[in-house]
């Protein structure tokens, strides 16, 4: 796990800032809309993604395609969806309280491991069987999202449902990630590409490649969510731009971290973007940028602080063997 305690902790840094520039572009361009926000933000990072792919490039990348492109695919598929359920959410969640929330992550991978995937793919076999330990991680899970309810104004029921699709569409990303860049790392052992072996380059490859992906596709919907006549067009790519860049390093940093731990402790480890969040939204309100972030007490701010760690305590003990 140490070894992916710096590229975790990066991560987590990264998406922290990330949410707070995400939250931004989405509340003071909500006429250009979700969708069109979205597209815009991933057609960025797949610019710079095919750039630095360029410097990653080796044969094998092209010549082995359908030994990691199943994975590639689902795995952008679902991390598409929970992108653009988090972008909802943020239109009436501040990113202090979103961010420890998606922490809920870990009560869908329980579901998802106990109920559906096995009775998807084993007929109706039973799960995993969870003691005690991974419990309590869901019950602190449950009772750091009820803390973060009562931190401030009441978060609405419509944004909480789009905070467990984003959940979800991570949950779901996240197992295909894993298995990308085992793919990866696979073919560059059986071909000998040195730019294909290791932990990191793997990870790197797999991330470039997921976000060029992600650019391709969003080019070619972004036609139907046009940015209207009255708005500067160099406006919205200004808003949005600082949130794509700030979360391909993140996923740079993270891909490496889940390549070198496992997509488990790496998560652990970047569940203290919640913390980081937190400290970043007191900061942002400090600053006056109410309509982002509302100025709260001392002992709301605190209530916040707790319930940051109670999930990252959730996750630990949830994974904990």
């Amino acid at each position: 796990m140490w070894s992916g305690l710096l590229p975790g902790g990066f991560a987590a840094f990264f998406l922290a800032l990330s949410y707070i520039f995400s939250g931004m572009s989405v509340r003071r361009n909500h006429r250009v809309g979700t969708l069109g926000l979205l597209c815009r933000a991933h057609i960025v990072m797949g610019v710079l993604a095919a750039i630095g792919l360029i410097f990653f490039w080796t044969p094998s990348i092209r010549d082995g395609f359908s030994i990691y492109i199943v994975p590639l695919v689902f795995s952008i598929f679902f991390y598409l969806l929970g992108q653009a359920s988090l972008f909802v959410a943020q239109r009436t969640i501040d990113p202090s309280r979103v961010v420890p929330l998606l922490g809920l992550k870990l009560v869908i991978l329980a579901l998802l491991n106990v109920y559906i995937v096995p009775r998807i793919a084993f007929f109706g076999k039973p799960g995993d069987v969870y003691g005690i330990w991974q419990w309590c991680g869901i019950g602190m899970t449950l009772l750091s999202a009820a803390l973060l309810n009562k931190a401030g104004r009441k978060i609405p029921l419509s944004g909480f449902m789009w905070v467990l699709g984003a959940c979800t569409g991570y949950a779901l990303s996240d197992t295909f990630i894993e298995v990308l860049v085992r793919r990866l790392r696979e073919l560059g052992e059986a071909t000998g590409e040195v730019g294909l072996m290791g932990t990191t380059r793997p990870a790197i490859v797999a991330a470039f490649l997921s976000y060029v992906l992600c650019g391709l596709v969003c080019l070619c919907l972004v036609g139907f969510f046009r940015i209207p006549k009255d708005m500067k067009a160099i406006r919205v790519w200004g808003w949005i731009s600082p949130f794509a860049v700030c979360w391909l390093i993140a996923m740079l940093f993270l891909f490496t971290c889940f390549g070198r731990v496992g997509t488990v402790n790496g998560n652990i480890i970047q569940s203290s973007r919640g913390i980081i969040a937190i400290l970043l939204g007191a900061l942002l309100a400090k600053l006056g940028f109410t309509e982002l972030e509302e100025k709260v007490d001392w002992q709301v701010f605190v209530r916040r602080l707790i319930a940051g760690a109670l999930m990252i305590g959730a996750i630990a003990a949830f994974n904990y063997k």
